[in-house]
């Protein structure tokens, strides 16, 4: 059967038992090169496609192929269970074909750097570092974080303010919260919890704090004997007394 859609091949490369096999290239302008093996491994792909590859002259589907080749070159040391997994967890998750998700998340970045960033998330959602909605959470922030402000994220894993304004936008887009309120003066902001996955597990920057998990707490249940012990103690100190032959009423 002949594949006939991007859609199409692109769910097949991302569960291609034949992707392992492949290694990245480390010369960015190889791409090309580099997104013609990934396509021989699907069967089925129509000689037109392949010729089409040859003379793409559009600006925007060639920066769309840099991105994915990027992108997916990225997943070959998962193995092929694990990519068939999250290939149906998307689907179930998203209510739509994994390939047509997929194919949105990667075109709509503007920066070839975020393609390997939206592959680590990948990996963490495989490894259980993140649910399935945190996924979709984070590809979104890394869609809509400039990439210029992205790599500014380690710096606020301490309280920190950066006059050039990319603080207000890191913290509209939830990867921040707000830690100190000074009204003379701009305040300080911290990673939120999201914004400590995506540099943790999206930028594979280890945090120099601990990850903040939320707060935890428990409640000590008083028993019978000590609802007494207490009461006998706040009677024992209301009862009259006699200091120096004179009569103390509390």
């Amino acid at each position: 059967m002949e594949l006939e859609t991007i859609t199409e091949i692109i769910e097949n490369m991302l569960v291609s038992p034949d992707l392992n096999s492949l290694s990245p290239l480390q010369d960015k302008d190889a791409w090309k090169n580099q997104l013609k093996a990934v396509v021989n491994l699907i069967p089925g792909v129509g000689g037109a496609l392949a010729q089409e590859l040859q003379s793409i002259e559009d600006y925007k589907t060639n920066e769309f192929f840099r991105k994915f080749t990027i992108f997916i070159m990225e997943l070959t040391d998962l193995g092929t269970d694990e990519r068939d997994m999250f290939s149906r967890e998307i689907e179930e998750k998203a209510n739509d074909y994994s390939g047509n998700v997929l194919l949105g998340l990667v075109d709509r970045l503007d920066n070839i750097n975020k393609g390997k960033i939206l592959a680590n998330l990948i990996k963490a959602k495989v490894s259980g570092d993140i649910s399935i909605e945190d996924f979709f959470r984070l590809s979104s922030m890394t869609e809509r974080i400039p990439y210029v402000d992205l790599i500014n994220l380690p710096k606020y894993q301490f309280d920190y303010y950066d006059e050039s304004g990319d603080t207000e936008l890191l913290f509209a887009t939830g990867v921040l919260i707000q830690t100190v309120i000074d009204a003379n003066d701009n305040g300080k902001y911290r990673l939120s919890v999201l914004g400590q996955k995506l540099l943790e597990y999206g930028m594979g920057v280890k945090l120099d704090v601990e990850r903040n998990v939320g707060t935890m707490f428990s409640l000590n249940t008083a028993t019978t004997e000590d609802i007494n012990r207490i009461f006998e103690e706040k009677m024992e100190k209301r009862r009259p007394r006699v200091e120096d032959e004179t009569l103390i009423l509390q």
